[in-house]
């Protein structure tokens, strides 16, 4: 009758041990604790998860051992590819181990090397190939538009300076007495045979330059018909302005150029060929697909 009563008390007595037990008693022995051992063995045999499991249950006993922190983070880092826990527990050993100015710096650059890794897994897994590929021909179309600025600035620059030198002679000339010639408009005098080489030879002629002229408007200047043109008198009160029928080569991005002179509306096109064009918004040759009328704000 004296045993379950005697077994309660070594209970008690141990649970009384770990509770007066505290996490400086095992910082810097944490090679001799039994779950430190075992992860060391678990990750000699190569299994780094079972050996990561073993040091977060003795953060639980110790959440203040730096060198707990720093295996983990290694373990993360260099065996189990999670650069996110990785950085949290370098961080960790920087922050309880302050004076530890030897390995600081390397441990920082470990650090900068899991944000790294991260960075790449975080934009591998939000890429989208297609987006970007649109975003770089607005980013080319762009560089244009900023050249063709930089070329009129000159432009009116030069024309400035023409202006200029034939004001000052003819006030010259008004004070010599002679009669001055009558100024009737800006000089012929272009930029290109003003030294600026590959500029238009008028304002007009550069801001033409960056206007994009509807595909069906320019189609029925050479004389030839659009996609859609021939469902043209329709298309007003219509959703679509007509078909188009893929060729190779094309993409989705390349026919949204083509018609609409931009490749950011590709897709307006594949929500309005929903059970056509497929999730992929791959197009097939030969395929009949609708074009969709821009939206008002986009024209």
């Amino acid at each position: 009758m004296k045993k379950p009563g005697f077994l309660l008390s070594a209970a008690i007595a141990a649970s009384a041990v770990v509770m007066l037990t505290s996490c400086g008693d095992y910082v810097g022995k944490e090679k001799t604790h039994p779950l430190f051992i075992k992860a060391g063995t678990a990750k000699t045999a190569g299994n780094y998860q079972e050996a990561a499991q073993y040091l977060e249950e003795f953060l639980t006993i110790c959440p203040k051992s730096a060198e707990t922190h720093f295996r983990l983070a290694e373990l993360y880092g260099d065996n189990l590819d999670e650069p996110l826990k990785a950085v949290y527990h370098y961080r960790k050993y920087l922050e309880l181990a302050p004076n530890d100015t030897t390995n600081a710096d390397e441990i920082n650059g470990f650090t900068d090397l899991a944000e790294k890794r991260l960075y790449e897994k975080l934009k591998e897994k939000y890429r989208d190939d297609s987006a970007i590929a649109a975003l770089n021909e607005e980013l080319e179309k762009t560089k244009v538009r900023l050249k063709s600025y930089v070329d009129y600035a000159k432009a009116l620059d030069n024309q400035n300076k023409t202006m200029k030198r034939m004001l000052e002679e003819h006030k010259a000339k008004s004070k010599s007495g002679r009669r001055p010639p009558i100024i009737a408009a800006v000089p012929s005098e272009t930029p290109a045979a003003a030294g600026t080489a590959g500029t238009e030879s008028s304002v007009s002629q550069i801001a033409s330059a960056n206007q994009t002229t509807p595909p069906s408007a320019a189609a029925g200047a050479q004389g030839t018909t659009a996609p859609g043109a021939a469902a043209a008198g329709s298309a007003s009160s219509s959703a679509n302005i007509g078909t188009y029928t893929v060729k190779a080569g094309d993409t989705l991005i390349g026919i949204s150029r083509k018609i609409y002179g931009s490749p950011k509306y590709y897709r307006l096109i594949a929500e309005a060929n929903k059970g056509v064009i497929p999730a992929n918004m791959q197009v097939r040759i030969g395929q009949v697909i609708k074009i969709p009328q821009l939206p008002p704000k986009s024209r």
